[in-house]
This record gives structure tokens, C-alpha cells and sequence, in this order.
């Protein structure tokens, strides 16, 4: 498939840590432009995370976490809410479907899913199903649910 968001974003982030100057920067809007994406180098992505269809239309702001075996699908927005301090943190193993907004300091429990097109602007509990806008909780997995 070739080089995506995540390329790009690592590429970047090892550049950028390695005491380049200006290169990562270049390499992370190389990305940004073929993808029409915007993963922040200062943003925290566990190396496990995964972005649907490469990262295509993804937006992650910097400072936000995202935790380990967690999926953002295609058209993700994970960003501060304008005139507020603080990020999103996603935790482990949390789906995100198409199109979802994930706005201001909010935190995403472990294992929850996020439905397509919600807009989260409050926290999610650990192993919660949202869906909406704004999203509500329309399902409580168990703990052995997957």
C-alpha cells in the first residue's frame, strides 16, 4: 500500500528526536499533503495504534495521547475545543468509527467504542459504547466483552 499517516508521523517524531532541525517538519507536511491528514508530531501515539484506510482525513492535535491497540478509523478528529487548555487522551484499545469528533479535555476509557459520526465532548467510561452528537452511552460492555 505504501507509506501512510503513521510513516510519516514516526518518520517525523525520530527526526525531531534525533535533534534535526527542520526536516521533520517538512516530513510530516509530505504526509500531511498526500494524505490529506494531520497527525502532530507532539502528539502521543502508542507504536500498536492504528488509522483506517492509512490515516486519510485523520486530525490529531498535539498533546494528545492515544493508548495502545486503539484504532482511529478514517476522517477522525482528536482536538482541543477552541478557547479551553487540555487534549483528548484516548485509552488502550478503544475503536473510533468514520467521521467521529473527539473535542476537548475529555478522556476515553479503556476498551470503549466511539460510533460513527459521534462527537464526544464529555468522558467516555472504560468499556462504554457512544454514539451521537453528543455522544451518549447507549451500551455497557462487560469486562469479558470484546
Amino acid at each position: 500500500m505504501g507509506p501512510d499517516a503513521l510513516t510519516f508521523y514516526r518518520a517525523a517524531r525520530r527526526l525531531k528526536r534525533l535533534g534535526v532541525p527542520m526536516l521533520p517538519s517538512m516530513v510530516a507536511a509530505v504526509g500531511d499533503r498526500l494524505l490529506h491528514c494531520h497527525v502532530d508530531i507532539d502528539a502521543r501515539l502508542h507504536s500498536s495504534v492504528g488509522l483506517g484506510y492509512g490515516g486519510v482525513g485523520v486530525v490529531v492535535a498535539p498533546g494528545v495521547e492515544v493508548g495502545e491497540g486503539s484504532f482511529l478509523s478514517q476522517n477522525v478528529s482528536v482536538e482541543p475545543r477552541f478557547g479551553e487548555s487540555g487534549v483528548p487522551r484516548i485509552g488502550r484499545n478503544v475503536y473510533v468509527g468514520v467521521g467521529a469528533q473527539i473535542i476537548g479535555p475529555v478522556t476515553v476509557g479503556d476498551g470503549a467504542v466511539i460510533g460513527a459520526g459521534a462527537l464526544v465532548i464529555s468522558d467516555v467510561p472504560p468499556m462504554a459504547v457512544v454514539a451521537g452528537a453528543p455522544a451518549r452511552v447507549v451500551k455497557q460492555k462487560a469486562a469479558n466483552e470484546h
